[in-house]
Formats: structure tokens, C-alpha cells, sequence
């Protein structure tokens, strides 16, 4: 595995990348982070599984001889993070930016089967597999440690989608939010946040996001 370790003295951050994307995603973000010991690694690429992700993540804790680190994901690397956060009490912070599973319904399966057909890709059909095997929402009710899911707020695949799709992935949203919303009113580990930017929250609001970890990192 690649990996990077950014410096610092201050408390221990491990920052994992999206779906398709590197640790260099992370670069705007870690300019607002100097007062941190940040490291990041890109995931091991071919077919995905949680468990291999899991490990791998305390395989570079170990190799850094990190001391109870946050652990900060985007996308696919926030539902990493938040498995993480329901078997590590110890952690101080785990932070979901904008991670989701597959969306549910007739409509929306036949146009994630259609388009997984297309690609041929198999890989990307082991991470499909992988998504409708986790129920984050109950990962969400499992964390051991403090949780901050970030929901982006300005949509951006419903204008990419056929109508039909479009209308059936904005009341999927709909619902997960309220799902999300009832768990986090049960689960007094698990706190929301909104930011209002696309999926790639780390890329468009750095600053925001530095914020949240320290704000988080600060309560401990």
C-alpha cells in the first residue's frame, strides 16, 4: 500500500479516500490541518471487501504507531470509517463525509443493474455487492465511539439521471435523511451534519471540514 505520512505533534488523523479517487484528494484539506499528525494511504485496489479494508486500516495505524487516531473518510473511505467507529471504542472521532450505500427501490436497482451490465467491470460489481451487504444505518446505530455523519446538500446526480431515475434517487434521499435523522436521535454517539456542497465535500469546503474534525477532536 502507498501511504503518506503529512507530520505534526498534535493528535493522530487517518484520512481515507473515496471510491475510484487517491490520497491525493486530500491535499486541500490537510493545508488546514497543520496542527495534527495526519496520515493517508490508498486503499489496495481489485475486488472490495470490508473486511480486507478493516484491516489494512489497522495495518497502517500499527505502522505508524498511531495512538488512537480519528479516522475521516469520504464516500467509500466514510463507510470504512464509520465500520471502524463500531468496533473501536477507543477512537476519539470518526467522520462519514457524504458516504452512502446503494439506493433502494425497483426504479433505481434497474438502473444500477443496467449500468453495472454496461461496464462489465468486475470489480465494480464485487463494491455493489459490498454496499447492498452493509446496512449503514445500523452501523450508524452500532458506533462505539463518537460519530459525525456530513450529508452534502446540493445534489448533483439527480440532474444526470433520466427523469423516472432522477425523481426516484431524490425521494430515496428523502428517506435515507429521515431514517439517518431517527437513528442519530437514539444513537447519542452519532451526530449530523449538513454542508452545502456537491459529493466532494473534503474538495469544496476544506475548511469547513477541518473545522469539524477539530471542533470534534477538542471534545474529546
Amino acid at each position: 500500500m502507498e501511504m503518506r505520512d503529512h507530520g505534526g505533534d498534535g493528535p493522530p488523523v487517518v484520512l481515507l479516500h473515496g471510491g475510484g479517487r487517491t490520497m491525493y484528494d486530500w491535499d486541500p484539506l490537510i493545508r488546514f490541518l497543520p496542527d495534527l499528525r495526519v496520515v493517508s494511504y490508498n486503499f489496495r485496489p481489485g475486488a472490495w471487501n470490508w473486511q480486507t479494508a478493516l484491516m489494512d486500516l489497522a495495518k497502517v495505524i500499527e505502522y505508524f504507531g498511531l495512538v488512537r487516531p480519528a479516522v475521516v473518510g469520504h464516500s467509500l473511505g466514510g463507510m470504512v470509517a464509520a465500520l471502524w467507529a463500531t468496533m473501536h471504542p477507543e477512537c476519539p472521532l470518526a467522520v462519514n463525509l457524504d458516504g452512502h450505500t446503494n439506493p433502494t427501490g425497483p426504479v433505481l436497482r434497474a438502473f444500477i443493474d443496467e449500468q453495472l451490465d454496461a461496464s462489465g467491470d468486475p470489480d465494480l460489481a464485487a463494491l455493489i455487492s459490498a454496499f447492498d451487504e452493509l446496512d449503514l444505518i445500523a452501523t450508524y446505530r452500532a458506533t462505539q465511539c463518537r460519530l459525525v455523519v456530513v450529508s452534502s446538500t446540493q445534489p448533483e446526480f439527480e440532474q444526470m439521471l433520466p427523469d423516472e431515475v432522477g425523481a426516484a434517487f431524490a425521494a430515496y434521499r428523502g428517506e435515507f435523511a429521515k431514517q439517518l435523522g431517527a437513528a442519530a436521535a437514539d444513537t447519542p454517539l452519532l451526530s449530523l451534519r449538513e454542508i452545502a456542497t456537491g459529493h466532494d465535500v473534503h474538495l469544496a469546503a476544506p475548511e469547513q471540514v477541518a473545522e469539524l474534525i477539530h471542533a470534534g477532536l477538542n471534545q474529546v
